[in-house]
C-alpha cells in the first residue's frame, strides 16, 4: 500500500465525525484494506473501495477538504476515515516549517546552554492527555488499540506538535505505527519495539508533567532536515537490508572517512519482504555517481559540497557532486582505526546514545567492530576475542527466510569453527551482537573483501573444513530480569487482563534472585492491575488506568536502567565483576 502521509489532526476529525454506529465498524473496514485498488500520482491517490465509492486524497493532506469520498455520506462516511487511517502519520506540520538554506537543507537551530524553564500548562495539558491514551492502550493491550484509540492519540501528537514538543509528538508516532504494525501483523514488528516506544512517552510525559530531570531534553528538538557539513572523503564499511513497520523496504550503506566518523546513506521504497534482498542490488544516486549499495559499501567515494542530517545520514540532494575512488579493505586505514577501539568504550558509546531521542543518535552508535576466532556451541555462532573474558554470541537480525542471515550464521558456525575472522555487529545485549558483515583472508575474492550477512549467500564451497573445537560456556549468570520483561510486554500485549496469578510466583523468584527492587515493582503493577473502583454512578474510575500506567512506567523504568547496567558490566574486560 503506497498512500501519501496524512496530518494527525485530520485523521482524529474524521475519527471523531463519525456516528457512533460507524465508528464501532472501523477496525472492521481497515481489516479490507489488502482489497483497495490504489491509484498513485503526483497530485495524491485515488482508492478505490468498491464499484460504487472512491476515496479521493490530494497532497498536502493537510486539511481535511483534501480527502473527500463519493459516497452519499461524506465526509462523515466510513470509507474517507479507514483510508485517512490507514495513510502514513505526516512528520512534519505544515504551519511549523523549518527554516531552510539556499538549497532546502534545514538550518540547524542553536545550542544553549540555559537552563529551560519548567512546562508551561498547555506543556502539561498536551502530555497529560497523550499519558491518559497510553493508560488506555495499557489497560485494553493491543486488541482494544484499534483506530479510534490511533486517532485519540493523533490528536494528541497533532496538540504536541502545535505547542512545541517534538519529542513528545516523535515518541507519541512510533508508538501509532507500530500498533498499525501489530494489528496488521507486519512481519518487522517487535512486541518489545512497542513496549520500548510506550516506555519512552510515558517517561516523556512524566517529566513534563512533574516536571523534574531536563525540561529541554524532554521537549525535544524538531526533526532537522539536510544541512552543508563541507567536503567528504569515505570508504564504504557494510550494507544491510531494511525493513520497516510502515510498509518500506530497502538498503542502508555504512561509511567511513579519515577520522573515524561513521556516516550511513539510505534508500526504502514500499515493498514486502520478497523485494527486501534485491534493493542492495539497486541504484542509488549521490551526485553525480550512480551505485548499488552493494558496490558502494566496497568502494571510495569523495563527497563536495556534502548535505547530511543531525544523525549522519547523508543527503541525495541535487547540490551534491561525487566523484567514485578505490575503496580499502576493512584492514587498511580508516577503517582498520575502528577496530582498535576497545570494546568496552564501544559498548559504552552504544549505552550512552539511549540518552538521545532516536531521531538524534548518530550512524553507526551501536556497531561493534570486534576482532576473533569463530566458535559455536549448541545454539549457534559464537565469537571469541581477546579482549573479553568469554565468548560473544552472533545472532540473525532477523529470521525471515527471504533474507539469508540465518542460512549464513549456521554455514559459518559449521564449517569455519576455530577461523579468524573480523566483524561488524550490532550491539543487542549482554555479551550478544547482530552479525551484519565479516572479512577473512580465507574468502573468495568474488566476496571483495566481506561478506554482508544479509544480502550475500555464502555456499558450502565458500568456507574451508574448520578445526574441531571444544564446546565453548557462554553462559554467564544472568539476573532474571526476563520475569519482569514477560510481564511489561504482557501488559502490552493483553492488558489489564494478563496481570494473572502467576505473578506472585515470578515476585519471589525474584526475591531469592536478590532483586527486592524488581520483585518491589512487579507486586505493585499486580496491584495496579487488580485493583479496580467505581464512581458514584457505577461506572469504571479513570484513574485506576492511570495507576495503571505509573505502576507500569515505573517497572518499566526499572527493568530499563537494570538491563543496560547488566549489559555495560557484560562487555567489560574483567566480566562485570
Amino acid at each position: 500500500m503506497n498512500l501519501p502521509a496524512v496530518a494527525p489532526d485530520v485523521v482524529a476529525d474524521a475519527v471523531a465525525a463519525l456516528p457512533a454506529r460507524l465508528r464501532s465498524k472501523l477496525d472492521q473496514a481497515l481489516e479490507k484494506q489488502s482489497t483497495w485498488a490504489i491509484t498513485t500520482s503526483d497530485s495524491g491517490a485515488t482508492v478505490t473501495i468498491d464499484d460504487q465509492v472512491t476515496v479521493t486524497l490530494t497532497t498536502p493532506l493537510d486539511t481535511a477538504e483534501r480527502a473527500t469520498c463519493t459516497c452519499l455520506l461524506a465526509p462523515r462516511c466510513l470509507h474517507r476515515a479507514a483510508v485517512l487511517s490507514a495513510a502514513p502519520v505526516l512528520s512534519t506540520h505544515p504551519h511549523h516549517a523549518p527554516a531552510t538554506g539556499s538549497d532546502g537543507a534545514t538550518v540547524e537551530a542553536g545550542v544553549t546552554t540555559q537552563a529551560a524553564p519548567a512546562a508551561t500548562a498547555d506543556e502539561k495539558a498536551a502530555a497529560t492527555q497523550t499519558r491518559d491514551v497510553v493508560a488506555q492502550i495499557l489497560e485494553h493491550g493491543l486488541a482494544g488499540a484499534g483506530a479510534v484509540t490511533q486517532a485519540d492519540l493523533l490528536r494528541a501528537i497533532h496538540q504536541a506538535r502545535a505547542i512545541g514538543l517534538p519529542r513528545l509528538a516523535t515518541s507519541a508516532t512510533r508508538v501509532v505505527e507500530l500498533l498499525r504494525a501489530a494489528r496488521q501483523s507486519v512481519p518487522a514488528f517487535r512486541l518489545a519495539d512497542l513496549t520500548e516506544a510506550l516506555r519512552d512517552v510515558l517517561t516523556v510525559s512524566h517529566l513534563l508533567i512533574s516536571g523534574i530531570g531536563d525540561q529541554q531534553a524532554a521537549r525535544g528538538v524538531s526533526r532537522r532536515g539536510y544541512r552543508p557539513i563541507g567536503d567528504l572523503r569515505l570508504y564504504g564499511l557494510c550494507t544491510e537490508p531494511l525493513r520497516t513497520t510502515t510498509g518500506h523496504v530497502g538498503a542502508i550503506s555504512y561509511l567511513t572517512d579519515g577520522e573515524s566518523t561513521i556516516w550511513s546513506l539510505a534508500q526504502a521504497r514500499p515493498g514486502d519482504g520478497d523485494t527486501t534482498r534485491t534493493t542492495a542490488q539497486a541504484s542509488v544516486n549521490l551526485g553525480d555517481v550512480t551505485i548499488s549499495h552493494r558496490e558502494l559499501d566496497r568502494a571510495g567515494i569523495i563527497v563536495v559540497n556534502a548535505h547530511a542530517s543531525v544523525d549522519r545520514r547523508l543527503s541525495h540532494g541535487r547540490t551534491v557532486q561525487a566523484v567514485r575512488t578505490t575503496g580499502r579493505t576493512w584492514h587498511e586505514e580508516p577503517a582498520d582505526a575502528l577496530w582498535r577501539q576497545p570494546i568496552p568504550e564501544q559498548a559504552a558509546r552504544w549505552l550512552n546514545a539511549f540518552d538521545a531521542a532516536p531521531h538524534e543518535r548518530p550512524a553507526g552508535h551501536d556497531l561493534a567492530f570486534l576482532d576473533g576466532v569463530l566458535a559455536a556451541d549448541q545454539r549457534g555462532l559464537l565469537l571469541r576475542t581477546t579482549q573479553l573474558p568469554g565468548a560473544v554470541r552472533v545472532l540473525a537480525p532477523h529470521d525471515d527466510p527471504a533474507l539469508p542471515y540465518v542460512a549464513n550464521l549456521r554455514l559459518l558456525a559449521a564449517h569455519a569453527t576455530a577461523m579468524p575472522v573480523r566483524m561488524i555487529g550490532r550491539f543487542h545485549g549482554p555479551r550478544q551482537v547482530h552479525g551484519l558483515a565479516v572479512a577473512a583472508p580465507w574468502l573468495p575474492e568474488r566476496f571483495g573483501g566481506h561478506v554482508d550477512l544479509g544480502v550475500d549467500q555464502l555456499q558450502r564451497a565458500d568456507l574451508p573444513d574448520g578445526e574441531t573445537t571444544r564446546p565453548c560456556d557462554n553462559d554467564q549468570p544472568q539476573p532474571p530480569l526476563h520475569l519482569l520483561t514477560h510481564h511489561l510486554q504482557r501488559v502490552v500485549a493483553a492488558g489489564r487482563a494478563a496481570l494473572v496469578p502467576d505473578v506472585d510466583r515470578d515476585v519471589r523468584a525474584l526475591m531469592d534472585a536478590q532483586l527486592p527492587t524488581a520483585a518491589s515493582v512487579l507486586r505493585e503493577l499486580r496491584r495496579s492491575g487488580h485493583r479496580r473502583s467505581r464512581d458514584a454512578f457505577g461506572r469504571l474510575n479513570q484513574q485506576d488506568s492511570s495507576a495503571l500506567a505509573v505502576a507500569w512506567l515505573t517497572a518499566a523504568a526499572y527493568q530499563h536502567a537494570a538491563a543496560t547496567a547488566v549489559a555495560a558490566g557484560s562487555w567489560q574486560a574483567n566480566g562485570g565483576r
